[in-house]
């Protein structure tokens, strides 16, 4: 053992090493960093954890820490509970009043009011009450059985972990064996470090054994014993208790060891006196009792019995079992009857309004008016906390326990479909409601239900959607609100998921709205959403819109909802980067701050969106690993993100790769039918096939989005800007007249719409025809490079730099070499800012049919070349280099060449020689 580990090492027996690597983990008052423990149950787990606590304590850093139970993996915020117990939100400098409002209803220290608490506020909350504990001493914050977190908490946790920008904050976790948490994804990039507990080896069970029981058996006996409990130290103790009362068997006779670890502890369990397995019992039923609580149920001197046999641990003031599997076996030895009779004693024991409803309804089998009353209104207590999971449990029991003849049981029904699709359960809102259909009363009740099973798991694709629209069309009959409604939500959906029947979609937001606004504020916001939508891919202006939608709803509406995110992304189809970036950011920040998760995933999307046209690839790589490393596929399907992948990579330069992203992104979007991404897939192919140098794949594929625009009548030029590849890829293949009519159509657009992006984008598409022409044009040749200027003025650097490179090949085709040269030149320039190799190389490509000079010694490195250089020097192999800068080899090999031709040297050695020089 080690010296310093002298408190935890007295309790850790045969664990030298892992005491060692927590120990080193800890270092010298240093937290930061995770660790995490995993193993099977009763492995030791929680004594390590237990140790490594201790020692940060020792050490003074402050912890803050968190034992989850299979009792509270259904009590929403209970690890966040603990974490922040003892914690005065109120003291801590810098907590936004909603953040703070937000965590104190979800740690049930404030009555919820208004509009639920959105659980992003909550996560932003507990984030920067994390950043202002750490700025006082290093923290560290464990967590033991992290796959029992209640998953309000885990989404907590995993959101501070990704966004965590100091090193003062640690994590050590437990966990039993099995796949990594969430938890654990959002801290690799702060080094987790993994620890698996393996079994005890002979020599430590004998120890153990000896040290805590005071029993000494035989070597062949002690063998068995390992090999019955397959070296657990629990089930080893529990086996070691169990001989200690028996005697010892004889040779060759059996040892009490049951078949299954569950059996051993359930034999133990069996056993207890009545009055101890009754607690043990109660403490599995109820989470977070405290010790008054409990004696409540048997008796101070039976909770005093429990603890001394090493049942029950007193956790400062609550009582838990002393290993979550003794209570999950106590449960399973227990009898229905028993369990309704203890839940209705643990009603009258706990102050908690929700648990006490919780427990009436789990003491309760037959139908009760009055306590699913009680229940309803508790689930909608749990509902306006953000306590998704409990709402939906309470929601469970209230319908259960209403009366199949009452006339609330249809509300319960729709109310309880209503929280699982907040909760995400979408399977289940059918579950729920098929079977149910008939039964509703027809008009409003039926009509919610469609509504509601339009979003539920039974919707494969777009179709699916727009069928379930049309039968609440026909259930709402000539009732003009419920139709209103229907109206509305297809509106949105044909809009912004099928990118069809454009105009049809704003006459019928049109037509909902007179009655909308009577109706209710929630329809009139989805019918002015639905304008929105439809008015913005017509390409026409939607501040009138918006000026309604904040004129008709409150401050609590759902980011979502409102036509202004619309509006902020129209700025970025319009090619106002600089707007777009500061109207979606404010936004962005919004839903992030009010907690907001589908809001700020769509709003990421846009964000990526933007960042996509402006050539900001860094930027979009960041925001793509935050969305893989959340639950946003649940939000957004999966061919969004694959798209966008996709985009990115054609964007660096990467075909294949843009490829082996839209590809599947393409097939999946195809057969659900959700065109806004197969739009977009066609377009990533369409550039990858660009790249490929194969012209007439790149046609197919593009030809497909501008004839769709077209025939639906999505007019705004940028919403899909494919214009400007399908030109030059009608060039490539020889079909100037085409080119001509897209160009045509796209100034026409353009000039209507005075769009900033689609004038430049004309006047690129005609030249780019012009040059394709027999005779050099010098006129055309101008106004290519005016286009490059006005996309630079934009900040569409992306833009700016493919227009320099059709520049620089017309020119070249047209044999002017100077100028193609020196077109080329300052489009490689531009590609290598913007981080695109496969464009730079496609540069290069050209540069070399011109007979491009080469780099002069004393040429002064471009950024490219300097982190591939840097890389370099510290000797990164080439493929390191690659994959770190996200380029290929070649490219790697293209940039040090002209890196070493440029700084005058010939080796690797030399080059990090030069580079410490500081020449």
């Amino acid at each position: 053992m080690v010296e310093e580990e002298r408190g935890p090492s007295t309790r850790v027996v045969g664990r030298e090493r892992e005491l060692a690597m927590l120990h080193a983990f800890l270092g010298a008052g240093r937290s930061q960093g995770a660790f995490v423990l995993t193993g099977g149950p009763g492995i030791g787990k929680t004594t390590l954890w237990e140790a490594a606590v201790d020692d940060a304590r020792e050490r003074r850093l402050r912890v803050l820490s968190a034992r989850s139970s299979g009792a509270e993996a259904q009590l929403s915020f209970a690890a966040l509970i603990d974490l922040l117990d003892g914690i005065d939100l109120k003291e801590l400098a810098g907590l936004p009043a909603p953040q703070l409002r937000a965590l104190q209803v979800a740690l049930l220290q404030a009555e919820p009011v208004g509009v639920p608490a959105e659980p992003r506020a909550i996560a932003v909350g507990f984030l920067n009450v994390l950043r202002a504990l750490a700025a006082d001493a290093p923290l560290l914050v464990a967590v033991d059985d992290v796959q029992w977190l209640d998953a309000p908490s885990a989404e907590v946790l995993a959101f501070a972990a990704r966004r965590l920008d100091i090193d003062a904050v640690g994590f050590l976790l437990a966990r039993r064996s099995g796949g990594s948490t969430a938890l654990e994804l959002a801290l690799e990039r702060r080094g987790l470090e993994r620890l698996e507990v393996v079994p005890l080896s002979l020599g430590a069970i004998r120890r153990l054994l000896s040290e805590r029981l005071g029993l000494t058996v035989p070597r062949h006996l002690l063998r068995r014993i390992l090999e019955a409990t397959l070296g657990n130290p629990l089930f080893a103790l529990e086996l070691g208790r169990t001989l200690a009362e028996r005697g010892l068997p004889e040779i060759g006779g059996d040892i009490p060891v049951p078949d299954t670890v569950e059996d051993l502890l359930g034999t133990r369990v069996a056993r207890l006196p009545a009055s101890v397995r009754r607690l043990l019992l109660a403490v599995a039923l109820s989470a977070d009792l405290r010790a008054d609580q409990l004696a409540a149920i048997g008796s101070l001197a039976a909770v005093e019995d429990a603890v001394d046999a090493g049942l029950l641990l007193v956790d400062g003031g609550r009582i838990r079992a002393s290993h979550p599997l003794l209570a999950a076996a106590a449960k399973k030895r227990s009898r229905a009857r028993e369990r309704r009779q203890l839940h209705l004693e643990l009603a009258r024991a706990v102050a908690d309004q929700e648990l006490r409803a919780r427990h009436l309804a789990l003491a309760t089998e037959l139908p009760d008016a009055e306590l699913a009353a009680t229940v309803t209104v508790a689930s909608a207590a749990a509902s306006e906390r953000g306590a998704r999971q409990e709402a939906v449990e309470l929601a469970q029991h209230a319908l259960r326990l209403t009366p199949l003849e009452s006339t609330e049981r249809s509300d319960r029904l729709l109310t309880l479909a209503v929280y699982l699709e907040v909760a995400g359960e979408r399977q289940r809102i059918t579950d729920l409601l098929t079977p149910e259909l008939d039964s509703l009363s027809p008009g409003g009740p039926r009509v919610r239900a469609w509504l509601l099973l339009s979003e539920g798991g039974a919707i494969r694709s777009y179709d699916d959607h727009q069928q379930y629209f049309g039968r609440a069309l026909l259930e709402s009959g000539g009732d003009p609100a419920l139709r209103a409604h229907v109206l509305a939500r297809r509106a949105i959906n044909t809009a912004a998921e099928g990118v069809e029947r454009i105009i049809e979609a704003e006459a019928w937001a049109l037509e909902a709205l007179p009655e909308a606004a009577r109706a209710g504020p929630e329809v009139e916001r989805l019918a002015l959403r639905g304008l929105g939508w439809a008015r913005s891919l017509r390409g026409r202006p939607i501040d009138d819109v918006c000026e309604r939608f904040r004129a008709a709803s409150d401050t609590a509406s759902h980011i979502i909802d409102s036509p202004e995110p619309v509006a902020g992304l129209r700025l970025v189809w319009r090619g106002d980067v600089k707007q777009a970036r500061v109207t979606l950011t404010r936004f962005l920040s919004l839903a992030d701050e009010r907690g907001e998760a589908v809001s700020y995933a769509w709003l990421r999307l846009n964000m990526c969106e933007l960042e996509l046209r402006a050539g900001e690839w860094d930027a979009v790589s960041r925001r793509l690993d935050e969305w893989a490393e959340t639950d946003d596929g649940r939000l957004l399907i999966t061919p969004t993100y694959q798209r966008c992948r996709a985009l990115l990579a054609a964007g660096r330069g990467l075909a294949h790769e843009a490829e082996r992203w839209a590809t599947p992104a393409l097939a999946d979007a195809e057969t659900r039918g959700y065109r806004w991404q197969v739009l977009e897939s066609l377009r990533a192919l369409g550039l990858a096939a660009l790249l490929a140098h194969e012209p007439a794949r790149a046609v197919e594929s593009l030809r497909r989005v501008w004839e769709h625009m077209q025939r639906e009548g999505v007019d705004e030029p940028g919403a899909f800007p494919v214009a400007p590849d399908l030109v030059e890829a009608l060039v490539e293949v020889g079909e100037l007249g085409e080119g001509l009519a897209v160009t045509a159509r796209l100034r026409e657009l353009s000039e209507q719409q005075e769009h900033p992006w689609g004038l430049a984008t004309a006047m690129r598409c005609g030249a780019l025809v012009q040059l394709a022409g027999d005779r050099y044009q010098e006129e055309a040749a101008a106004a290519l490079a005016q286009a490059a200027s006005d996309y630079g003025g934009l900040g569409l650097r992306f833009d700016r730099a493919r227009s320099l490179l059709g520049l620089g090949r017309g020119q070249r085709r047209l044999k002017k070499w100077g100028a193609a040269r020196a077109s080329l030149e300052e489009a490689a320039v531009a590609f290598e800012e913007i981080g695109s190799p496969g464009w730079v190389e496609e540069v290069r490509s050209e540069l070399a049919r011109v007979g491009a000079r080469r780099p002069q010694p004393s040429g002064e490195l471009t950024k490219a070349e300097q982190r591939v250089v840097e890389l370099a020097a510290e000797g990164l192999s080439n493929k390191a280099i690659a994959s770190a800068l996200h380029v290929t080899v070649n490219t790697v090999e293209v940039h040090l060449s002209h890196a070493y031709a440029k700084l005058g040297v010939r080796s690797r050695a030399q080059l990090a020689g030069r580079l410490s020089d500081g020449s």
